[in-house]
């Protein structure tokens, strides 16, 4: 049955969640809620955009993933619902959604209207009931949401493009997650071709790294270790340890996977 997801930076301890909620259900109570996450780091578009990506797939085909992070950050920032296969999207246009796919959306509508600019809580004013008016419609394609943006409109987000040749890839930190473990942009897929019958090393800073272990348990506590995660990218960390931090690594940080002859 097609949902509404809710993704925000709002937290738990005030009432902001719950009026989003109340808005979507006073709308329709039979619609069913789920919560990714409100714990985003606030105002950090890259965080939300990471933990979206890698989940909204396991969700029903027709679902709605209501998005409110850094909202609102400029002025006459539109709001805009955007068509990506058969999911929908809704939040601000800010560059947060730019970042789901590298391909443009299948469609792009702003569904802001001048009343509604004079509010100042888009996710309960704008995206609740536009999320309720989407499932509601026959068509599942965005009409009568709003009016159709350009896609020369549509703010972009660039993130820092992986580099790969048959000697090494060269990618970055692109999230920390809460155990402090370093995602990287590296893709298993890149690696498994290029990586066979060469010896590997993996670098960053000033350490270095053996091969890519198959599972967490094979490290002991304390010890630096590069996995391929369930997003198939490769993931650094210290077992029982947080890598962020002992390693001195942050958004952005190079990491680079070299290959050599045995």
């Amino acid at each position: 049955m097609p949902l509404i997801t809710f993704l925000s930076d709002f937290g738990w301890r005030d009432h902001y969640v719950a009026a989003v909620k109340a808005k979507i259900l006073s709308e329709d109570p039979n619609l069913q809620v789920i919560d990714i996450s409100h714990n985003i780091t606030k105002h950090d578009i890259i965080h939300a955009a990471y933990v979206l990506k890698s989940v909204y797939k396991n969700f029903p085909e027709g679902s709605v993933h209501l998005v409110s992070v850094n909202s609102r950050s400029e002025p006459n920032e539109a709001m805009i619902a955007i068509k990506i296969k058969n999911h929908f999207f809704l939040g601000s246009n800010n560059g947060l959604l730019s970042l789901i796919r590298e391909k443009d959306p299948d469609k792009i509508v702003k569904i802001a209207s001048e009343e509604d600019l004079k509010g100042n809580f888009p996710a309960k004013d704008i995206l609740a009931k536009t999320a309720v008016k989407i499932l509601d419609s026959k068509n599942k394609n965005l009409e009568g949401i709003g009016e159709e943006m350009k896609i020369e409109d549509f703010k972009r987000f660039i993130v820092p493009n992986v580099k790969a040749t048959r000697e090494i890839i060269q990618g970055h930190v692109v999230h920390i997650d809460d155990y402090g473990n370093l995602i990287t942009n590296i893709l298993k897929y890149d690696y498994d071709i290029l990586s066979k019958g060469k010896s590997v090393q993996i670098k960053f800073r000033n350490y270095s790294l053996t091969g890519v272990q198959e599972h967490y348990h094979e490290s002991q506590g304390g010890e630096a270790f590069a996995i391929f995660n369930d997003q198939g990218v490769l993931e650094i960390g210290i077992k029982q340890g947080n890598a962020a931090e002992l390693l001195g690594m942050e958004y952005n940080s190079m990491v680079s996977v070299k290959f050599g002859d045995y």
